[in-house]
């Protein structure tokens, strides 16, 4: 099948097909962008009650820009990778900074915080119909299939000829419906595990299937073994209050989170009687957390603050820390 043929095929389908998510039903390069830093190693489902909260509360990149860190924090709790969060506001900043009008062409989106190679190029091709590729890990598995590419997915051998293969393909006169288009197949039709052949628009031009190698490619990338931590955290009330820490900005992991000081941050208090336990993951860290009692200290610390239970509950924006508070209480 030729190219134009595989983009007559696909873009009919998208158009008969595509699921009505919000962030479709306007190029504003303010939502598409938003849109694309939420949907960074996050379910659709997931991101949208996120984003409609946003644009509630933000509904343009001005108003994005004059915010409060900790309140785009708040905005963001439960999502997770939080540097997303506040590369979020960063680029908003400079966007701001900028006049208010976002770059056009792909190098300068990629010169905003957080935004790389595919969100620059989803961004280009969606808000701004330029002529841009994208791969992301749909249209990798796309691709896997469709062309029988052996190799990791994850490997820059495989996405070097992935992205060629992107650069080759894009629709010159619906950059964005294109790409949209074969994110739409890898999400709903060429899905990871038994992909739905006789729904799929270009069954007919698919290498995988035509040697029956539909449900073995592209090859499972090794998962790395998650690390193991152990931390101790501490409940220190006074009266009605509870004792909140902020975390360092160099912690490894939720740095610049308010969240239950551990017995590291104040030395000389002992924990005390267990109150619960959980388990937690942040990326590859699986984290096992026991929470104690402790006296009050001697010294407050600067990293810490006396909170009401209902600023704390305002404050703490991971859900670990309110998990751990959920099991102290």
């Amino acid at each position: 099948m030729s190219d134009a043929a595989l983009r007559r095929r696909l873009l009919a389908w998208y158009d008969a097909h595509r699921r009505p998510l919000p962030w479709r039903s306007s190029k504003d390069p303010y939502r598409v962008w938003l849109s694309e830093i939420m949907l960074q190693q996050t379910t659709v489902a997931a991101v949208i009650p996120y984003y409609e909260r946003f644009l509630s509360r933000f509904p343009d990149v001005r108003a994005l820009a004059s915010a409060d860190e900790d309140e785009v924090l708040r905005l963001w709790a439960g999502l997770g990778y939080y540097s997303r969060a506040r590369n979020l506001l960063a680029a908003a900043r400079e966007v701001a900074r900028r006049g208010g009008a976002f770059p056009e062409d792909p190098e300068g989106l990629r010169a905003l915080p957080g935004v790389g190679r595919y969100t620059a190029g989803a961004v280009a091709s969606i808000a701004f119909s330029k002529k841009t590729p994208l791969v992301d890990g749909n249209v990798a598995r796309v691709f896997a299939r469709l062309f029988a590419m052996r190799g990791d997915p994850k490997s820059p051998a495989f996405q070097k000829r992935a992205w060629a293969r992107a650069d080759a393909l894009v629709d010159a006169r619906r950059p964005g419906d294109w790409n949209q288009a074969l994110m739409e197949l890898g999400a709903t039709v060429c899905l990871p595990a038994l992909p739905s052949c006789p729904s799929c628009p270009l069954a007919p031009a698919c290498r995988a299937k035509a040697l029956g190698l539909q449900e073995s490619l592209p090859r499972q990338t090794e998962r790395k073994a998650p690390v193991p931590l152990r931390w101790t955290a501490l409940v220190v009330r006074d009266g009605g209050r509870l004792l909140l820490w902020r975390r360092d900005a160099h912690e490894r992991l939720l740095p610049g989170h308010w969240g239950l000081p551990e017995a590291r941050h104040l030395p000389g208090t002992a924990p005390g009687r267990l109150l619960g336990r959980l388990t937690h993951s942040i990326t590859h860290h699986r984290i096992s957390v026991s929470i104690h009692e402790a006296e009050r200290p001697a010294r407050l610390p600067p990293a810490a603050r006396w909170t009401t239970p209902r600023e704390a509950r305002e404050m703490l924006v991971s859900s670990l820390w309110r998990k751990a508070l959920d099991s102290a209480a």
